[in-house]
Parts: structure tokens; sequence; C-alpha cells
């Protein structure tokens, strides 16, 4: 979940930064087609951009929240319970924001999931609407409607619509104004709009959070009916007419958002467009925009890969003390350190009931910042230090070897979590100066 939040995340920056500059500069031009092609390559872009494997020697500023973030829904926050409980210590003012905030961070990640099940069950929801629709629907031929086309006839419907390769139209419509309205749907079903809505639904429900992405989608909607407005206009009608049709429709009661509709869009934008004067040619060379635009998305999409392999390798070098001038202290000192594993040492339930207990000897390295990394539990199936010894205790049968692997397993798993969860310690200190050090220290499971 974890991942896919973060890319969530450089989507929605992405899509963001894009679709601002369009909407700055080319909005109001009236080359709907460049303008409904960019539109789309925004939507297709936007998800790719965050894919492409990007990297940098550093960590970007947007890196490496990403990874703060990344690791706070993984892990949670490291202290469920204040500090003052079980060391003695109160938080401090920066301690309790920083925990606040992780919280805050992984229940927000949880609300987005939640929200994009409801978004996604609601367009499915619709589909399934329209698909009702189409069932009790006659269909019926015109002669301005081509083979393949479908035209359906409900008696029911007041909205004159289309999706895909189906019209729907009303009783009314086909009798009072079936040249006009064939027209602007065959214009819509010619020029594949609803496979646009499609890609646009799709994306607006998984960054359902997202204004621009909502914004993005009306735009393009109003694209769809300019250029069927046009193509009404370059068919014959007179402009006068379709105006005072649309002013009528505009009161009637809408149709499903997932299609295309006579009145879809703002009435007084159409008009105005209609009204408009063509754009200069050379308006297209705002379309240069882009370029700066993708550096800046590539950018934003920058992982620190090679940064980390480094990172990486240096953590492995000598510079990982086991002996230090002024070794590593928990907060408040041993007595808190006691105090703090008999509050929050659990005994795990498959350890329990596969009847293993015994001790766990635990590695970790406290950073020059106090920080706990490396955490690594061993028993006695590991070759690479001391071995564990194991009892088992008194159940009604002998325990299974996977049953006792398990147990193991539960055991190591919940002491590396407890040493994880620890506050950051005093880090220790090599001729005055932090040092990274390695600590082993046991757990007894009894």
């Amino acid at each position: 979940m974890a991942a896919f939040i973060i890319y969530a995340i450089r989507w929605a920056l992405t899509l963001t930064l894009l679709y601002s500059l369009y909407r700055l500069l080319l909005r109001r031009e009236t080359f709907h087609r460049l303008n409904r092609a960019v539109l789309l390559a925004i939507l297709m872009m936007s998800p790719l951009l965050p894919l492409v494997p990007l990297h940098t020697d550093r960590p970007t500023a947007l890196d490496a929240m990403f990874t703060r973030i990344e690791g706070t829904i993984i892990e949670g926050p490291l202290m469920s319970q204040p500090y003052e409980n079980v060391a003695g210590n109160a938080l401090t003012a920066q301690e309790k924001e920083e925990a606040t905030s992780d919280r805050c961070m992984r229940y927000g990640a949880y609300i987005y999931i939640i929200g994009i099940v409801i978004a996604v069950a609601t367009y499915l929801f619709r589909v399934l609407a329209l698909v009702r629709v189409i069932r009790r629907s006659r269909r019926i031929t015109h002669e301005l409607v081509p083979d393949g086309v479908h035209l359906m006839l409900d008696m029911r419907i007041t909205q004159p619509s289309s999706w895909m390769r189906w019209i729907f139209i009303g009783p009314i419509d086909l009798k009072q104004n079936a040249e006009t309205v064939l027209r602007h749907e065959l214009a819509h079903v010619r020029m594949k709009h609803s496979w646009d809505v499609v890609l646009c639904d799709l994306t607006c429900r998984l960054l359902w959070c997202l204004p621009f992405a909502w914004m993005l989608r009306q735009d393009l909607m109003d694209v769809h009916e300019f250029q069927a407005d046009e193509a009404v206009l370059q068919g014959g009608v007179k402009l006068e007419d379709y105006e005072h049709l649309l002013v009528r429709k505009a009161v009637r009661t809408q149709a499903l958002p997932i299609m295309n509709t006579l009145r879809r869009g703002a009435v007084k934008k159409r008009f105005a467009m209609m009204h408009s004067r063509r754009s200069s040619r050379w308006s297209r060379l705002k379309l240069l925009y882009l370029v700066p635009a993708l550096a800046a998305c590539l950018w934003v999409s920058a992982q620190a890969e090679e940064y980390k392999e480094k990172t990486v390798a240096i953590e492995t070098e000598p510079e990982v003390v086991m002996e230090a001038d002024q070794m590593p202290q928990f907060p408040g000192g041993d007595a808190a350190f006691k105090q703090y594993m008999a509050h929050h040492l659990r005994y795990p339930k498959a350890a329990a009931e596969n009847g293993v207990n015994g001790t766990v000897k635990v590695q970790f390295i406290v950073e020059t910042d106090g920080r706990i990394t490396h955490v690594q539990a061993f028993d006695s199936s590991s070759e690479e230090t001391d071995a564990v010894a194991y009892s088992y205790g008194a159940t009604d049968k002998h325990p299974t070897q996977d049953e006792i692997d398990e147990g193991r397993r539960a055991l190591r798993e919940a002491a590396e979590e407890l040493i994880r969860g620890m506050p950051p310690f005093e880090p220790g200190r090599q001729n005055g100066k932090p040092v990274r050090v390695q600590l082993t220290t046991s757990l007894n499971y009894m």
C-alpha cells in the first residue's frame, strides 16, 4: 500500500503541474483538436512519468519527504504511548508534533484507499445504470445514422446523449430536433469522445481527492462540446437556431455523468466560443511550456537510488564501532531501559500457542543522531551468532517442527518490533564526536 500511496502522490503532483500550465496558457484558445490532444497527453503522461527510472546522486527534498511518508505508512508512529510512561522523560514538543503528524499521515492513507473503493464502486454503479438504459431502449433507424452506430429510442429520455457507439434520443427530440441532435451526437461518436471520458473517469477515481483531476475532466468535456458544436454548425445548422436549442435543453434534467449530452458544459461558455475569433497560429508556440514542465515532472519523479546504494556501502564500512569512549544510552539510563522493556515486552500469541519460549538476541545500530537502525534478531538456527537456548512449555501435544519454527519466528519478529519502537538513544561518542555504535541486547520471553 505504501508504494502505491507514494506513486499516487507523484502522479498527482505531475498532473497538477502539467494541467495548471495548460489552464493558464491554452484553455481559452480555439484550437479544440490541439487542446484535446494536450489534455489527453497530460492524462496519459502523468501516471507514466513517475515510473521513469530517473536516479540522482543525492536525494531531492521531495524524495526525502516521500521516504518519510513511506516509512510512516509501513511502520506507523514509533511510539504509541508517551515516553513519560516508560522512561520517566517527557516528550519534547517537537517529538509530540512529529508523532501526531505520523498518525495523521497513516490515517490519511487509509482514508484515501477507502475513498478509491467508494469512487470505483460509484462508477461501476453508473455503468450498470447505463446498461439498463440500453436494455430498455428500442433500436431504430434514421437516414443520418450510419451502420455501426446504434440509435436507441426511449420514452423516458428527455436529454439526448451518446456513449461509445450508442446514441440515446427521446420521442420529442426525434420529432422536432432530429437533424441537429443527431449531428451533435454523431460528432461525439465519430471523434470517440467516450474513450476520453473513460480515461478521465479512471483518473478521477484513483485521484478522487485531487481537485485538478476533476477540473481537467470538466475542461476536456468542454472541448468535446466545442468540437461537437463546430461539427453541427459546419453541417449547415444555423447558429441562431442552434443557440435556441441549447437554451431549451439547458433546463432539462442531466443524463448520466459518464455520457456525452447535448447540454453538457456551461451554455454561456459554449456561446462565447462559437462567437469568438480563431486563435492566432502563433498561439501554438505556447505548447513549448511542455519542455520545462516535463523537466520539472521528472524532477518530481527522481529517486535517489544511487545515493541509497552508496549509503548502504558506507554503512557496511568499519565506522560502525562495537566500543566507544561513551556508549549509547537509553534516555533516562539503564533503569528507564528496564522499565521500558517491562512495559512493552509482549509474549507473541504464535509462540505461546506452540509452546516456544526463551531468549532472543537482537543486534542494532545506534546512529549518530540516536536513531535505531539495522535491527536484526537471532535464534538458535542462526550460524552467524551465539546459539540461543529455547525451552518448550507444557502443552497438550508436542509441537511439530513447523510449529516450533513459527513460534521462533514470532519471537524474533516481536523482538525486532520492540527494538525498532524504542525512542532515540543518546548517541555514542568517540573522541567527543558522535559515532555509529552496534549494540546487542537479550530479550527474555518466558
